[in-house]
Formats: C-alpha cells, structure tokens, sequence
C-alpha cells in the first residue's frame, strides 16, 4: 500500500482475511403455503429442523445467528449472537412457531428486517413459490436484499410432484394430473431462473435432504465470501 507507506514511512501491506465470525440470518415463512405437506409432515417442519441444525452449526463455527419468523405480519425475532445459549434461543423460539392460514407478506417481512439488521450477512429466506402476485413479490424483496446482504432463497421440492409429471398417462384423471404437475414445475423452475439471473442464490431441495443441503451449501458460501464481508488487516 503505497499511500500508507509514504505517511508512514516504513513498508505497509495490506492483506485480506475471511472474517472469522459473521452474521447468519434465517428468515422463516410460516404462512398458509408452508402448511402443505411432504408425506406426513409439513414443510414448514422440514424447515424448521434445517434451520435448527444450520443455528448449532453456525454457533460451531463461531457465527452470529439470527431469526424472523413471519407469514402476513412478523411474528417473531432473535437477534444475531453467537455461543451456545443463542442455539438455545433459537430452538425454543422455534419450538412455539406455529403455521399460519394466511399469504406471506414478504414486503413487511423484508422491510422489518432491514430496519433492524444493518451488518452484511448470509441471509436465508425459507419459503414456498405460490402465484404469480406473491411471487413476483419474492423476486423484488430478494433482489432488493442482495444491496446489502448475501441472499439464498431456500425452497422445500416435493418429490410426488416429480412423480406426477413423468408418470405414464394411462386415462384422463392421469394426464390432468401430469399436465397440472408439469405446469407447476415450470413455474417454479422459471422463478428460480430468474431469480438466479439477477444475482441472487437459490436452493431447492427435497425435503428429507433439506437440511442437509442447506448445511453443505451454509459452508459452501462461507468459504467463498465475496470482498465486502472480508475484513482488511494492516500489517
């Protein structure tokens, strides 16, 4: 660093080192999509686990964790801290969520966590692709999210919807179904898409590998952090 070595006088370098503790967000929907079921259990279950085990794995790793739950309104917050009471937090304010028969506003979600986190993070928004208003809606709040933070949309696939568009049509009630189950897949996959080609990370996973997917993908991007979450040491 030439300027710093002129005021300084002595050599000045600069390096740039992975900033060891960051900050995680989970931003939960818990609204009337999220209800659906994945066999047995709801998503918003399986994203629930995958959030548990991301908090204990990131309180590993020394991060800060932080949550919002929300479907119409915003039901609940945690603040980003780290160490192991945090963990706790986290699971008891998780252990009373219940789902919502409402649509999600990700308009009032997003703009009350941005008024109330500032520091760049790894923010993951656990959710459901619905019709095309609230989707459109997802898209903009996400795009919209990335001017400040790291986004990763996470997204719960239902393998029987896979099932149902690449089953062999046999009657009419046959090809409705795979008919119906393609054009959802479309969808979906089209979101996605887009969603990616404005800059903005994606995950959509079964839901028995969820959890797992988003821990793999959590270290993943954590070892890749762009620039501005690195923190500039002089030496």
């Amino acid at each position: 660093n030439w300027k710093a070595t002129a005021r300084r006088g002595v050599p000045i370098t600069m390096e740039y080192e992975t900033e060891r503790s960051q900050n995680i967000y989970a931003l939960l929907d818990v609204g009337r999509m999220m209800r659906s079921p994945v066999g047995d259990v709801a998503k918003m279950d399986y994203a629930i686990n995958a959030v548990l085990l991301l908090s204990y794995v990131a309180v590993q790793k020394g991060d800060r964790v932080g949550l919002l739950t929300f479907a119409d309104t915003v039901l609940h917050t945690v603040a980003p801290r780290s160490g192991k009471a945090q963990f706790h937090r986290l699971l008891e304010q998780l252990y009373a969520v219940e789902g919502q028969r409402v649509e999600p506003h990700y308009g009032v979600a997003f703009g009350e966590f941005a008024a109330r986190q500032h520091k760049r993070g790894l923010v993951l928004v656990f959710t459901d692709l619905t019709g095309s208003i609230s989707t459109d809606a997802l898209v903009a709040q996400m795009v919209r999210l990335r001017r400040q933070h790291l986004p990763l949309l996470v997204t719960v696939a239902d393998p029987a919807i896979n099932r149902l568009a690449n089953q062999p049509i046999a009657d009419s009630t046959s090809l409705y179904e795979r008919t119906v189950a393609e054009r959802v897949l479309a969808e979906r996959r089209a979101t996605l898409d887009r969603l990616r080609r404005q800059g903005v990370h994606t995950l959509d996973a079964p839901a028995d590998e969820l959890s797992v997917a988003v821990i793999d993908r959590y270290l993943a991007m954590k070892e890749t952090a762009p620039p501005s979450a690195m923190a500039v040491v002089t030496r």
